[in-house]
């Protein structure tokens, strides 16, 4: 098992929430399905991410989780999020206060430039130890929305059009108002369109459905004809026909569909949604915790979001609850977002590392009562899933 840092320890009870340790691990969780996207085949791949747990002299543990991005996404790797926080990170927050994490932030800026995903788990980690600290649940220290739950979407992966609508149905006999499907294939639109038509037969027209391209298409001409013919079945919105860098394509299609278009991958930053919105390159963006960079820079997003009067869509789609609860406070303490969260990660998995996983009800996420993100690891599944990093590497 990877070696753990060793610990500051203090006798001083005078001051709640000082950093004694700072750990940081990956782990591997089976998939209860596949989940293919983007022409990617990830059978059998088990979700990877990579947890950190920020500890203080008075006990409190803080816990945060960041999903390991696929190599189109985002430049991190699994090793170099856990390098960085134990070289680089973890001796610079030993001795700070959890309370000081603009402070921490900027210390991380820093130490590196971008590594959104290494500073967004530090993040949380400090995020949930806050709340614990001062036995408040998290999301009254971000905002206070009142909201203890928010509706999730169902997402179904690249399938058949008949696998699909079985799916969706599935979900939607659990409750799930909100079914996202992974859509793509540019050699063959005629089986996204089947797809979409077939999940739209099965679950009728009261389900809201959206369609995910992930980027995949590089002639626009060919998205806008794909979207056109999609547009019968009554999609919410269309995610991301073109690459992250095409903002003028993406204004194109925006101009020549009727259905309203969402950002992804085109926004990682403040400066970057700003420059979809002077583009007029969406009606909706979409942030994750993990690629805004923390909590702190996905409010500035949506703070701009609201000045602009485009719509925020918040989640990633696997994680378990360290994660997915994060997110979840995320959007509980922003009334002004209410289209369907997309963090039914646990829901996807066999397994969670949480004491309290985060519970669906009525295809709604529930967060548990308590401090911090309401819920503690539960280290015998955490030990079962943490992948050997000197394994990994030799």
């Amino acid at each position: 098992m990877p070696q753990e840092p060793i610990e500051r320890i203090s006798n001083d009870v005078t001051s709640p929430g000082i950093i004694a340790s700072v750990h940081a691990d990956l782990i591997k969780v089976p998939q209860k399905k596949d989940y293919a996207m983007r022409g990617m085949d990830r059978s059998n791949t088990g979700y990877p991410g990579a947890v950190v747990r920020v500890r203080t002299e008075d006990g409190v543990e803080g816990v945060g989780e960041v999903f390991c991005t696929s190599s189109w996404y985002g430049t991190e790797t699994d090793v170099s999020i856990v390098y960085l926080i134990t070289k680089a990170f973890a001796p610079k927050l030993i001795g700070e206060s959890v309370f000081n994490i603009a402070k921490i932030v900027e210390q991380m800026d820093e130490v590196r430039l971008g590594n959104y995903w290494a500073k967004t788990v530090v993040e949380m980690a400090l995020h949930d130890a806050m709340g614990k600290t001062l036995n408040r649940p998290l999301v009254d220290l971000i905002g206070g929305g009142g909201r203890d739950r928010f509706p999730v979407v169902g997402g179904i992966g690249n399938d058949t059009p008949d696998g699909m609508a079985k799916t969706a149905r599935e979900y939607v006999d659990r409750g799930f108002k909100t079914i996202k499907l992974k859509i793509g294939e540019r050699a063959n639109p005629g089986l996204d369109i089947d797809r979409v038509r077939v999940v739209r037969e099965e679950v009728g027209p009261d389900i809201k459905l959206t369609a995910d391209a992930n980027g995949v298409f590089d002639d626009v001409r060919a998205a806008i004809r794909l979207i056109r013919e999609l547009e019968p079945y009554d999609l919410e919105h269309v995610e991301q026909p073109v690459p992250d860098w095409n903002l003028e394509g993406m204004a194109m299609i925006r101009s020549a569909i009727d259905t309203p278009l969402m950002a992804d991958e085109s926004v990682h930053t403040a400066r970057d949604a700003l420059n979809v919105i002077k583009a007029e390159a969406a009606d909706y963006i979409k942030i994750k915790i993990a690629k805004c960079g923390g909590y702190r820079r996905a409010q500035e997003i949506i703070s701009i979001c609201n000045a602009a009067g485009v719509g925020v869509v918040v989640g990633n789609g696997r994680g378990t609850s360290a994660a997915s609860l994060h997110e979840l406070a995320l959007v509980c303490a922003n009334p002004t977002i209410h289209m369907a969260g997309e963090f039914p990660g646990p829901d996807k998995l066999v397994s969670d590392i949480m004491l309290k996983p985060m519970e669906f009800v009525d295809g709604e996420a529930v967060m548990p009562s308590g401090p911090g993100i309401g819920s503690d690891l539960d280290y015998d599944a955490f030990n079962a899933c943490r992948v050997d990093l000197l394994k990994m590497v030799s």
